[in-house]
């Protein structure tokens, strides 16, 4: 019985750093000095690194390659800003769309990524509102 308590015990410390490895950590602050705004987000919407970003989340309804980035800052007016985005380090196609309304959401900008056929693929990306 004593055996099986210390194999248990030694099992679940050993699983600790497990669990926590797979815990999502707070985007950490993106160093974008001419940006309003930008963010790094992953391949399923993870908000990585951010400045004035509020969040990152899937388009409703659209599971692959469809995301919805949503500035923080009220005074970034999209209408009229510059907006640049990338794939990080995938070959694949991306699109930018600065519009008033994604997920509900206002001051928002849809994501598309898609491969060489132009179908809908999850990349990680980076987008800047200059």
């Amino acid at each position: 019985m004593r055996t099986r308590i210390l194999a248990l015990t030694a099992a679940a410390l050993v699983s600790v750093p497990v669990l926590a490895a797979n815990a999502w950590a707070a985007p950490t602050d993106l160093n974008a000095p001419y940006a309003r705004a930008a963010a790094r987000v992953g391949g399923d919407a993870t908000l990585l690194a951010t400045k004035n970003v509020s969040s990152a989340a899937r388009v409703n309804g659209r599971p692959v390659g469809y995301y919805c980035v949503a500035v923080s800052d009220a005074t970034v007016n999209l209408s009229d800003a510059a907006v640049l985005a990338t794939v990080n380090n995938n070959r694949a196609m991306i699109t930018a769309i600065p519009n008033s309304s994604c997920n509900g959401q206002s001051r928002t900008i849809t994501i598309v990524t898609t491969d060489h056929a132009n179908a809908p693929v999850d990349v990680p990306f980076t987008v800047a509102v200059l």
